[in-house]
C-alpha cells in the first residue's frame, strides 16, 4: 500500500505537470483565442484561466494558514459574494496577464506544498464557523482538489487536453463518491424532485450505491444485499465524468430505470 505522504506528493506532482501542460497550451493562444468560448457552457477560456489562477492562490493561502493553526476559507468573503469576481480579470489586466499570473500563483502553490511531510498532510483544515464551504478536510485533500481542477478544466479549454491521468481517476472517484454524503454540488442547480437509488458499477474499480430521499443523500460501497432502482455500469473514468457533470466517452450500460443516467445527472449535476 502506498504511503499517504508519498500519495500526496504524487498527486501534487501530477497537478504540477497538468498545470504546466495547461499553461503551455494557453501560451500558444492570442488574446482573442483566450477570450473565445470554452467547452464549459457559459464560460470562456479566460473564465477558466481566472478560476484556475484564483484556486492556486487560495490553496496556497489555506495551506499556510493551516500550518499556522489559523482558520481559513477558500472564499474568505463567502462563496456567493466573492466567487463572481474571481472569474474575471482585474481592471486593466489583459488575458495574457492572467495566464502569467496563473503560472506565478501555481509556482507559489508548489512551494507551499514542497516542504510538507506526513504529519503536515494530516493537519485539519479548519473553516470559520460562519463560512463553511469545502467541508471537513485535511491538507492531504487539497492536492487532489487541485488536480481535479486542472484535469477537468484543462479538458474544458478545448485545446486537446482531453485525457485524464490514471492517478487522477483512481484517487478522485472514491473521494467524489464519498463526498456525496455531505456535498451534492458547488453551484449548479439540483433538481429537488429527483429521488431514488443508483448502483454505480465501475468496470475497473469500486461499486457504490447512492440514494437520495428528499434532502438526505447516502453514498456507500455496494454490498451483496444492496437495493437500487437503476444500475449504471461504466469505466471509472466515465463514472467520474458523470459525477463531475462532464461528457462520458462511452455510453454506459444501464439496468432498471431507463432514465437512470439522466435522473442521476439531475440529482448530482456536478461541481
Amino acid at each position: 500500500m502506498l504511503d499517504p505522504d508519498d500519495l500526496c506528493r504524487q498527486v501534487a506532482a501530477a497537478a504540477t505537470r497538468r498545470t504546466e501542460a495547461v499553461i503551455g497550451a494557453l501560451g500558444r493562444l492570442d488574446d482573442d483565442a483566450l477570450r473565445a468560448p470554452s467547452e464549459l457552457p457559459g464560460w470562456s477560456r479566460l473564465t477558466i484561466v481566472c478560476h484556475l489562477r484564483y484556486g492556486a492562490g487560495a490553496l496556497a493561502r489555506m495551506t499556510r494558514a493551516t500550518l499556522a493553526g489559523q482558520p481559513t476559507a477558500y472564499y474568505p468573503e463567502g462563496r456567493a459574494r466573492q466567487r463572481p469576481g474571481t472569474l474575471a480579470p482585474s481592471e486593466g489586466e489583459s488575458p495574457r496577464d492572467v495566464v502569467v499570473a496563473l503560472a506565478r500563483h501555481s509556482r507559489d502553490l508548489d512551494e507551499a506544498w514542497s516542504s510538507l511531510d506526513g504529519r503536515d498532510w494530516s493537519l485539519a483544515v479548519v473553516e470559520p464557523r460562519d463560512n463553511p464551504d469545502l467541508g471537513p478536510s485535511d491538507l492531504a485533500r487539497l492536492p487532489l482538489l487541485r488536480l481535479t481542477e486542472v484535469e477537468v478544466h484543462g479538458s474544458d479549454l478545448g485545446l486537446g487536453l482531453d485525457d485524464w491521468s490514471e492517478l487522477f481517476v483512481r484517487t478522485a472517484l472514491p473521494l467524489r463518491l464519498d463526498w456525496l454524503n455531505s456535498r451534492r454540488t458547488n453551484h449548479r442547480a439540483v433538481d429537488p424532485g429527483v429521488g431514488g437509488s443508483w448502483l454505480l458499477v465501475a468496470t475497473d474499480g469500486p461499486s457504490y450505491v447512492v440514494t437520495v430521499r428528499g434532502d438526505r443523500v447516502e453514498s456507500r460501497p455496494a454490498g451483496p444485499t444492496s437495493s437500487w432502482d437503476a444500475a449504471i455500469e461504466a469505466s471509472s473514468r466515465d463514472l467520474l465524468a458523470l459525477l463531475l457533470g462532464r461528457a462520458l466517452r462511452e455510453p454506459p450500460r444501464t439496468v432498471g430505470d431507463e432514465r437512470g443516467v439522466e435522473r442521476f445527472a439531475a440529482a448530482f449535476p456536478g461541481p
